[in-house]
């Protein structure tokens, strides 16, 4: 039996040392079509190597997608992360040349998971549970690249994608800047909202869901433990006044804790916009980039939270 335990517990240690390992790498070509319909949104996009990965999380082999300008040099990281739940949300051809390209054209690296069990992955996706280590696993991944600047890391998300960045927050402080777009801060809110995600999304992905749902749905939850989440990392707070799939409310929770632990956070709420801001697009992109400008590629000072001043 002890020799048993000993070979698991090696088995697993192996694992974890290779976490983040790339498996597979090759070229995601951008067809002429995609290229087109973003040729004003995303100008630079032919100055931007698109790649589709493979690589290792908790052992398992996870799909995932790079973005990096073709031009040599050492460039600060985004993670990004997406939103949604299965084939809801994936990345795909176009959303990795406009999300991830716009990133990677402002001077940055830029990779993505697809979570596990998605788009050929092993493993089952558990929507913030394990998962994410597929994000975490991310920051290897990015070692491995020799444009990567790895002491400059910064991170975002939208909906599901914000939720991943606030976990992300939670476990690691090597992240210079975040940004979350109409991040899911509130389950319990979340579910009570809208019950339809509790019946299709919590209930079938996240572990012993019935039986352990206030659990959890806490953990989940990042109103619930802003304390917890990293204060050298400034975070950016952006939503949509008229979100009807993640309540502006959440957020508005969130940066109320976030304030009263004088987190550095910027928070912006966009009249009348929807879920993906898209109302207000430009504007979002510009605040995103100069937040991860400021923060991760100048490596800007924090500002002071305590009150001062005349």
């Amino acid at each position: 039996m002890k020799k048993l335990l000993l070979l698991l517990l090696l088995i697993g240690s192996i694992a974890c040392a290779q976490d983040g390992k790339i498996i597979s790498k090759e070229a995601l070509v951008v067809s002429d079509s995609i290229r087109t319909r973003l040729a004003e949104s995303v100008p630079e996009l032919d100055a931007i190597q698109f790649s589709k990965i493979t690589y290792l999380s908790d052992g398992l082999k996870v799909t995932g997608y790079i973005a990096e300008p073709k031009k040599e040099g050492k460039y600060p990281c985004i993670i990004s992360n997406r939103g949604g739940n299965r084939e809801f949300g994936e990345w795909n051809p176009l959303s990795v040349a406009f999300f991830m390209g716009k990133m990677a054209s402002w001077g940055y690296i830029v990779v993505a998971s697809q979570y596990r069990g998605n788009d050929g992955g092993e493993g089952i996706e558990q929507f913030g549970g394990d998962d994410i280590n597929d994000v975490l696993n991310l920051m290897p991944v990015l070692e491995q690249l020799p444009k990567a600047d790895t002491a400059r890391i910064g991170i975002e998300g939208g909906s599901r994608g914000g939720m991943m960045t606030y976990l992300a927050m939670k476990e690691s402080c090597r992240f210079k800047a975040a940004a979350a777009i109409a991040g899911m801060a509130d389950a319990h809110l979340n579910i009570k909202n809208r019950p339809e995600m509790e019946k299709h999304v919590f209930s079938e992905l996240a572990p012993n869901y019935w039986a352990d749902k206030e659990n959890q749905l806490n953990i989940r939850s990042a109103v619930l433990w802003a304390d917890k989440m990293c204060k050298t990392t400034p975070l950016l707070v952006m939503h949509g006044s008229a979100d009807w799939r993640v309540s502006a409310e959440e957020s508005l929770s969130l940066v109320s804790q976030l304030y009263k632990y004088k987190h550095p956070t910027r928070f912006i709420l966009f009249e009348g916009a929807d879920h993906g801001i898209r109302e207000y697009r430009e504007d979002m992109f510009h605040a995103m980039k100069n937040h991860f400008d400021r923060y991760v590629r100048d490596e800007s000072p924090l500002p002071n939270m305590e009150p001062h001043g005349r």
